[in-house]
């Protein structure tokens, strides 16, 4: 009996330092997220604020469950401090089992896809303007295009495109690239396009060259799946774990 308990113990220790580290992970994301909610909202609208602030929420969720767990799992912890961890653990189990599902149903959902694409298009038409709201998408694209290592919607070439750039072109730079195009940036070097000539090759070593929707479905695509996976995998993680917590509740006195 006394094993399988220190087993338990380990066990539930380990996860919770896991959880504890994830937490704080969790809460500078949702903090980044937050200080660059001005750019980020350009692109994704109130999702922005959601992904920021939830982040933040759940982080910090996530550090007490992981304290109280790890305050539980020790020799000396309480049993006050396992039957909380156990409440907030369950509440976790349950809202994760929701996530997951929303998760899947909503990655596979064409209409999510077909809003992204919107909301880009608009945000590169407007790229470049002297208004305040022009001014934020114009940070948010550049943030998005040094981020992804993109250029242009679909392509590069989109920049010098009228129905694609409508602003950038009528201010007549549609010759020239954002200096955020550029691999290493530097002041105006996106109008070093105009001396390559169309020199493939060339125009590739200066400047990123894939489009940027593109590269926001496949990273999308790439870490919803990734997400998924490892959410499932930690509600798995959990569930044994709260199992392991009742019966170390069952066993602990104060």
């Amino acid at each position: 009996m006394g094993c399988g308990t220190a087993l338990m113990r380990l066990i539930m220790f380990i996860t919770n330092i896991i959880i504890t580290i994830f937490s704080i992970a969790l809460i500078v994301v949702g903090a980044v997220c937050i200080y660059k909610l001005k750019e980020l909202e350009t692109i994704f609208d109130d999702n922005a604020r959601y992904l920021g602030f939830g982040s933040l929420a759940i982080g910090l969720m996530l550090l007490v469950l992981g304290i109280t767990g790890i305050c539980g799992a020790c020799v000396q912890g309480t049993k006050s401090c396992l039957i909380m961890h156990l409440v907030l653990l369950g509440l976790l189990i349950v809202t994760q089992v929701v996530g997951v599902g929303l998760l899947l149903y909503y990655s596979a959902d064409e209409d999510l896809e077909k809003e992204v694409s919107k909301t880009v298009t608009n945000a590169f038409e407007t790229y470049g303007g002297n208004e305040t709201s022009s001014e934020a998408i114009t940070d948010g694209i550049d943030m998005f295009q040094e981020v992804l290592h993109c250029c242009g919607q679909h392509a590069y070439t989109d920049w010098s495109k009228k129905d694609v750039a409508k602003t950038w072109v009528s201010l007549n730079y549609g010759a020239y690239l954002p200096d955020s195009c550029c691999r290493t940036i530097k002041t105006d070097c996106g109008k070093n396009l105009s001396n390559l000539n169309g020199n493939t090759t060339a125009i590739e070593k200066q400047f990123y060259t894939k489009g940027c929707e593109d590269e926001v479905h496949e990273y999308l695509d790439k870490w919803s799946n990734v997400v998924t996976g490892i959410l499932i995998a930690i509600v798995v993680l959990q569930v044994v774990c709260f199992v392991f917590g009742v019966c170390l509740t069952c066993i602990k006195k104060d």
